[in-house]
């Protein structure tokens, strides 16, 4: 699984990006778990009560900073720097707007907001002492979010996941510490102190070699509109999440009074954690966007059926895990009342039989905001965690119970795979679900390739390209300049990294209008193929250089995601 380029990026992607993503979810999680054994039942209730506002600014996060990486890696699918450079300078002026936009507003509104729930005196005097300091952790948000998320993307994956633990470790100790000494309102300075640190330590990557990312400010209604469109599925979820749990918790105050109201955090937990299945989207979109820019829809096809493999294992290894875990997680709330312990135990059982449906919508969601079928994506993410969830917990809940409230967690996203399967078969027909690319395939003709380095590899995949474009009538010259390019390109990175060094390569051949064009992706030592300048030390570097003076201007190099990439076109004869 993983011995080929793409396997490999993505699988270190992935446990980044899931660290990266859980980040907001686990901060108000670990919160309440530590309310809960420090502090009580009413400090639980207290944050359950700022959880929604939390996410809500999750949502205003991220609608500014998700688009970002995702228009960068596409300019940078293009061979276009300066594009996305000012992509990423747009990225940090909105981030900062945003940041200040959702302090003042809380700031503002803040007490009017946490009114709203009619908590007891004593709930809302401790939940107004947590936000405090809360809206400082909001402040930073918006930059955490996008320095996490183009670290990821500009390939630093180890600083990204070094990043996002130390905030989540940094919130924790720190809460704990101080919570002993301030009791709740410590809670919420000890999370505002691992946002500030892990913020420092995002930024370091801007000190590393062969970082592209390149600091500045910049701003354009145009990319503004963008930005919010390619946002929109995964800061939904965001809202979404936030318009759920608010509905919960009014429903359990009505339904089976306030004292039931840790529930309401129980449920939370579970939808909180639902969120580590975007990491699945989260490590694909980096590559995805690379392959789309290049049209390389082999790759596409490879890279979202390792994704659909990955998702089902997350959501069947997670659901069997949250079914032995339930009562160690029910017992961090400090519940004292049995009756209430055993619905919270059971009731985390029920719901967790949704996740496997979950993590497959997430994938879904995050490919169709990639090929640009936003609206798709958007209503599919609202579907999944509020529109069809939240009335199928609140029907069952009222005439089943407790348990029937839990249950509808589950059926709810099952019910939205069912809905969103048949509707895209039906829309866009059976054959072309799910990729939706039979469009763009209709008489492109490429060919992808992925091998490790080394002389057989090379020869045998230039076999391939031959083989390839004889069935497509290309004319010998032409082929025997492929040949001889794609030979000497890999012989040449094989001999750079040495024989000893493992080097994981791709190859992707598409026939143009005008000529052969070659794309060539390598993960070893930074080296740019095209450059006509590189001194000669052996006799393949001297072809190599000499064919590089030949191509001019059909060729380029770029680093993406810390890799070698390259661009040649061989242009048909008159």
């Amino acid at each position: 699984m993983f011995k080929t380029f793409l396997s490999r990026k993505f699988f270190s992607l992935l446990l980044s990006s899931s660290i990266s993503i859980l980040v907001i979810s686990v901060l108000a999680l670990s919160d309440s778990v530590i309310a809960g054994v420090m502090l009580g039942e009413d400090a639980v209730m207290a944050i359950c009560l700022v959880v929604p506002a939390y996410s809500l600014a999750g949502f205003g996060a991220c609608v500014v900073a998700l688009g970002i990486p995702i228009l960068y890696n596409r300019a940078m699918g293009e061979f276009n720097k300066e594009k996305a450079d000012r992509c990423f300078a747009f990225g940090l002026f909105m981030a900062v707007v945003m940041g200040l936009i959702l302090y003042t507003v809380f700031m503002l509104f803040g007490d009017a907001y946490l009114r709203f729930y009619e908590p007891s005196t004593s709930v809302f005097n401790a939940a107004k002492d947590y936000f405090f300091w809360y809206k400082y952790t909001i402040l930073l948000l918006p930059i955490m979010t996008l320095m996490d998320e183009m670290v990821l993307a500009d390939g630093d994956e180890t600083l990204s996941m070094v990043s996002g633990i130390v905030q989540i470790v940094g919130n924790i100790v720190c809460s704990i510490v101080l919570a002993k000494f301030v009791g709740i309102e410590g809670i919420g300075f000890g999370s505002f102190i691992g946002t500030l640190v892990a913020l420092l330590v995002a930024f370091a990557h801007l000190l590393r070699k062969g970082n592209s990312l390149k600091l500045g400010f910049y701003f354009s209604f145009k990319w503004l509109v963008d930005v919010v469109k390619y946002s929109a599925i995964d800061a939904g979820t965001y809202l979404f999440l936030a318009c759920f749990t608010a509905a919960m918790n009014r429903f359990i105050t009505f339904a089976y009074g306030p004292e039931m109201l840790v529930l309401g955090a129980v449920i939370l937990f579970v939808k909180e954690i639902q969120i580590v299945f975007d990491g699945v989207g989260e490590a694909f979109t980096p590559l995805m966007n690379i392959y789309l820019g290049e049209e390389s829809y082999d790759a596409v096809k490879k890279c979202y059926n390792l994704s659909l493999k990955t998702a089902v294992v997350e959501g069947l290894a997670l659901t069997l895990l949250m079914i032995f875990v339930a009562p160690f997680i029910v017992e961090l709330y400090d519940i004292s009342d049995p009756a209430v312990y055993s619905y919270a135990v059971l009731g985390v059982r029920i719901e967790v039989f949704g996740l496997v449906f979950l993590s497959l919508l997430y994938l879904l969601s995050s490919y169709y905001l990639l090929i640009d079928k936003i609206k798709l994506g958007f209503v599919m993410s609202a579907l999944r965690d509020v529109l069809v969830v939240t009335p199928v917990c609140v029907v069952l809940g009222y005439f089943f119970g407790i348990y029937g409230m839990f249950a509808g967690v589950a059926i709810g996203p099952a019910l939205t795979y069912v809905i969103t399967v048949l509707y895209i078969r039906f829309r866009y027909g059976k054959d072309n679900y799910p990729l939706l690319l039979s469009e763009k395939l209709k008489g492109f003709k490429h060919k992808f390739y992925e091998f490790k380095l080394n002389p057989e590899s090379i020869v045998g995949t230039q076999h391939q390209v031959e083989k390839f474009l004889v069935e497509n009538n290309i004319e010998q010259k032409t082929i025997s300049k492929a040949k001889l390019l794609i030979e000497d390109l890999y012989m040449l990175i094989y001999e750079k990294n040495g024989v000893d060094k493992a080097v994981y390569a791709e190859c992707t051949v598409i026939i143009r209008e005008t000529g052969v064009q070659i794309i060539t992706k390598d993960d070893g030592v930074l080296f740019d193929l095209s450059s006509e300048d590189v001194i000669a030390g052996s006799i393949i570097e001297f072809m190599v250089s000499g064919y590089m003076e030949k191509l001019k201007e059909n060729k380029k190099y770029l680093t993406t995601m810390s890799y070698n990439r390259n661009t040649f076109r061989i242009k048909y004869e008159a």
